[in-house]
């Protein structure tokens, strides 16, 4: 199930030039020297009051206390609740009986029944209460996250950017066969982080990218870095979208979807995938899942915070499951990812590739 990423017999012939239909902000930003660097920190840690951690968590306090009352309980009880189910998820139920009191116990039920009738009465849905913390927050470290890309060129470490590197070379063959359409969706896209990695691997004009994230303040940062570009013919640019991935209606197929270190964040992965597979082409669009840091990382990710990170990366097991039961979905796995704390993951770190048959 792995390897086929070249060009076949099926491939467009292109004289492509890197970076085409760019602005420099895309393709070729450099780390900022040391005097721009400095400044820019200083400017950043001034918008969040002389400590980005400590201004991170207020954003997100005072974002929390505007809701309406009967969002701000439900999402104050959907947080407390998450937190305990995942604490006791590991343990026997003797261990459980052992070392959790049966009064944190009968409080946590009646937080449970007291979260579902806020629910029904107010017809709200699990998916909502954990995009309510996924939007707050990113909205509060947007500024903090897009800067610090700009101080360091927006690149990782070198194997991490590798591993990133290698994923948009993927979604960018993708565009390039006698089928493509021209088109690559970036799902969770925040700040426009990968931009300038596709525009390094081949995206050739501005209006093949289109972004979605969930936070309005992302977008708006990857709007302000790169937004100006114009393809040269239709006047058109990149399209970014602050909305939900689930509900937004798409006015075109891609022909490849990425999911670069946000799959796990999305309230419901088999939604998301299947949402991923109606939006891609057949015929080889191709359905991509990065993340540089890999499972492991983000199975701690999980543990730490499991309001905002909900589980970990499919194991290549759990993708033949979900394909083996969604037949509908059109999906081949074609390149496996590496289980967490193995070799292979400490080389490469998570990739799965999927393709639309």
């Amino acid at each position: 199930m792995s390897g086929g990423f070249g060009g076949g017999g099926g491939s467009k012939t292109k004289n492509k030039k890197k970076g085409k239909g760019g602005n420099s902000t895309a393709s070729s930003k450099k780390r900022m020297n040391p005097r721009d660097a400095k400044r820019a920190q200083q400017e950043l840690v001034e918008r969040y009051g002389g400590d980005l951690q400590l201004g991170t968590q207020k954003r997100i306090e005072a974002s929390l206390e505007s809701l309406e009352p009967h969002l701000k309980e439900a999402a104050e009880l959907y947080k407390a609740i998450t937190q305990f189910d995942v604490l006791v998820a590991p343990m026997t139920t003797a261990d459980r009986n052992r070392l959790i009191p049966a009064v944190q116990s009968k409080m946590v039920e009646d937080d449970r029944q007291k979260l579902q009738s806020i629910m029904n009465e107010h017809k709200l849905t699990e998916i909502e209460l954990h995009n309510i913390y996924q939007k707050i927050t990113w909205d509060a470290s947007a500024d903090a996250k897009a800067t610090g890309a700009d101080i360091v060129g927006n690149q990782m470490k070198a194997e991490f950017q590798e591993r990133i590197n290698k994923a948009c070379s993927i979604a960018i063959k993708a565009t390039e066969s006698n089928e493509s359409i021209g088109k690559v969706l970036d799902v969770g896209c925040g700040h426009g982080a990968i931009i300038k990695s596709l525009t390094n691997e081949g995206l050739e004009e501005p209006d093949m990218y289109v972004g979605i994230d969930l936070s309005s303040e992302m977008i708006d940062n990857a709007v302000k870095r790169y937004g100006s570009a114009r393809n040269g013919k239709t006047g058109k640019g990149r399209t970014f979208i602050a909305e939900d991935f689930y509900s937004y209606d798409f006015e075109s197929v891609f022909d490849s979807v990425i999911f670069c270190s946000s799959i796990h964040d999305l309230p419901d992965m088999t939604g998301a995938i299947s949402k991923a597979a109606s939006l891609l082409r057949p015929n080889g669009g191709k359905l991509i899942v990065i993340h540089a840091q890999g499972a492991n990382h983000v199975l701690g990710q999980n543990q730490a915070n499991p309001v905002m990170v909900k589980r970990g990366l499919p194991t290549s097991s759990d993708w033949a499951e979900m394909i083996n039961e969604n037949s509908d979905w059109g999906l081949e796995l074609e390149y496996e990812p590496a289980d967490p704390r193995s070799s292979l993951e400490e080389k490469e770190g998570y990739l799965a590739v999927l393709s639309k048959i």
